[in-house]
């Protein structure tokens, strides 16, 4: 049984459905898998003057180095990611938007610390709102209730006031 999600790589938002995984953030964080393989997909090309504006395809292989955050669109999808309860305002600034979104570290750690202690590439964020700062086409939302970040794509970050 598969859930939607979005894929959002530098230059393509791919929305498919992906088999459940138990404990999704950890698999995500394995470094023995290498892929996202999604199925049913539609592609979208973010840079509004591309040739190609958007794609679908019946199955789709993802590099995970390739995926810059994951959009858990369905509460399904929601529910295979666990995440410590505080929430700590903060804005992410990657190549390609300004994310501002709750960061949840774990205990009494300050959010400046959160990528010092991290094990994985792979974080979650919740309530995350996206803020294009490279000319995007439009997209389908800017909006994610969880949304999965890869930490080599931010550039850096800060706690919001």
């Amino acid at each position: 049984m598969g859930f939607p999600i979005r894929v959002y790589t530098l230059s393509y938002l791919l929305t498919g459905e992906i088999e459940s995984q138990d404990a999704f953030l950890s698999w995500l964080n394995n470094p023995s898998k290498e892929s996202l393989n999604l199925s049913g997909v539609e592609g979208l090309a973010l840079d509004p003057s591309a040739v190609l504006a958007s794609v679908t395809q019946p199955e789709v292989v993802v590099s995970k180095h390739q995926v810059m955050a994951i959009d858990m669109m369905s509460p399904e999808a929601a529910a295979w990611v666990t995440m410590p309860p505080r929430a700590e305002m903060g804005v992410l600034y990657t190549p390609r938007f300004i994310i501002q979104a709750h960061l949840h570290p774990a205990g009494d750690m300050r959010v400046s610390n959160l990528f010092n202690v991290m094990s994985g590439m792979f974080f979650p964020t919740s309530r995350a709102q996206l803020h294009p700062i490279v000319p995007t086409c439009d997209l389908p939302t800017d909006y994610a209730r969880l949304l999965i970040v890869n930490r080599s794509y931010v550039d850096f970050f800060h706690p919001r006031d």
